[in-house]
């Protein structure tokens, strides 16, 4: 069988066994020829048999093969076209840096006279003009001192130049000083050059103001040191909170007596020291104490002051030569058992000044939060003062409401104007401290009598 027929056998099986299935596979086998005998060397070949012939097979048909389809003859490649020049593009935009958004800071910084612990030395001085950072992006676009900003900064040049302050003491973070707030002298040109290279510097936030010398005030630190005032001696403070308007400006001119004031003498005295309290002194009406009852009179609130001035020298150790305490207890003057009441001209409020030297007062309010205090300052002591909280030795209830007829108020109108106080006997001791050890100690005693709640009951029109 030749080789072509072979291999139509084996493909033509395999073509109809995919497409007939079974009846393929059941046709009988084709016999595989045998090949040819190989001649086998011997000495005396003997005849070999020839076998018999084996019929041959019917051929099985061929199986034609399936025409390949036709395929569409590809088109032929387009012809590329040259690309039309292109102007090369334009290099990318920077990112724009975001705007500087810093406050400036124009600082003046330099000291200032002070006497400390009986000393000449000087302290800091430093104040800050700020300029916001949203303001500060605009100004910085500008490239320059804007016009509003000029005018900021003459302000602030202005207020530290204007006009110097007498010396006088303050409460630093170490104690009491004296100090002296110099007016500075500034070169304004040289300070609008620094405030020109901040702007214009990409990270500038700071400039500094020019100080070129500063001029004293009419009061140095010569005016305390040569009478011997050094030292924080005292300070009272009392609390009118509820106090009527009337009252608030007695207080305010009774309390401006002890505004940066001297005094020089042996025995202080209270009505000496204010003056009469008159309306011809700033006084206005309002409610004092007479006798049992609380009636309207000239001055009414100087009581606060008082009050005040003793605890202040009361607390320096001065000896106590005239004080009386008020009827009754009230509620402006608490703690209880350290207030002192004065009517001119016959009640006083009087201090032995033992200090062996001048008093120097200085008096702050705030009315917002109600608060009067009033400091003493004097020689340097070698011992301190120790204020023993009030102690209540006995007390008695306070009676029955009482009503007042009162013309100044329409008829049915009630107003209350003090408030029920028990009776009272209450007594502080002070003891005189050296290297702490009492070497000497003295006791204030207090007796007030029981009051009750007052309304004014309307009797007008």
């Amino acid at each position: 069988m030749s080789l072509k027929l072979r291999w139509s056998l084996g493909l033509g099986a395999a073509l109809l066994t995919a497409a007939l299935g079974q009846s393929v596979a059941q046709m009988p086998p084709i016999p595989a020829l045998p090949l040819p005998p190989q001649p086998i060397p011997a000495p005396a070949p003997e005849p070999v048999p020839v076998p018999e012939p084996q019929p041959t097979p019917d051929p099985v048909p061929e199986m034609p093969l399936p025409e390949p389809t036709p395929q569409p003859a590809p088109e032929p490649a387009p012809v590329p076209t040259p690309p039309e020049p292109v102007a090369p593009a334009a290099p990318p935009a920077p990112a724009k840096a975001p705007a500087f958004r810093a406050p400036l800071l124009i600082n003046v910084e330099t000291t200032l006279p002070a006497l400390v612990n009986g000393k000449k030395t000087t302290v800091p001085l430093t104040r800050t003009l700020t300029i916001p950072g949203p303001r500060m992006v605009l100004i910085r676009q500008s490239g320059g001192i804007t016009a509003s900003l000029d005018a900021d900064l003459k302000a602030f040049v202005n207020g530290l130049s204007s006009k110097a302050q007498d010396a006088r003491f303050e409460e630093l973070w170490d104690g009491w000083s004296v100090v002296q707030r110099n007016a500075l002298k500034i070169d304004l040109e040289a300070t609008r050059a620094n405030v020109l290279a901040a702007i214009q510097d990409p990270k500038g936030v700071k400039a500094s103001v020019v100080v070129t010398g500063q001029t004293p005030p009419k009061r140095t630190l010569d005016y305390f040191l040569s009478r011997g005032i050094t030292t924080h001696l005292g300070t009272g403070q009392t609390n009118y909170f509820g106090s009527s308007a009337d009252r608030v400006t007695n207080i305010h001119v009774g309390a401006k007596n002890f505004d940066d004031r001297l005094f020089d003498g042996k025995v202080f005295s209270f009505n000496g020291f204010v003056g009469p309290v008159t309306a011809r002194n700033g006084y206005v009406t309002g409610l004092v104490i007479a006798g049992d009852r609380t009636a309207s009179g000239v001055g009414g609130g100087i009581c606060q002051v008082s009050t005040t001035v003793f605890r202040t020298l009361y607390g320096a150790g001065l000896p106590v030569a005239q004080r009386q305490n008020h009827s009754y207890q009230v509620h402006y003057y608490d703690p209880q058992g350290l207030d002192a009441t004065i009517y001119q001209p016959s009640l006083d409020l009087k201090f032995a000044n033992d200090t062996g030297g001048a008093l120097w007062f200085q008096t702050e309010w705030d009315d917002e939060a109600a608060s009067l205090s009033i400091s003493v300052f004097g020689k340097a002591r070698d011992f301190t003062v120790d204020i023993g909280a009030p102690k209540t030795l006995s007390s008695t209830p306070s009676p029955a409401d009482r009503l007042l007829a009162d013309a100044s108020l329409p008829t049915g109108q009630r107003r209350q104007v003090d408030w029920a106080a028990p009776g009272a006997v209450i007594e502080v001791t002070r003891k005189f401290m050296r290297d702490g050890k009492t070497f000497k100690q003295d006791t204030l005693k207090s007796s007030y009598r029981p009051w009750p709640n007052i309304f004014l009951v309307g009797t007008g029109r």
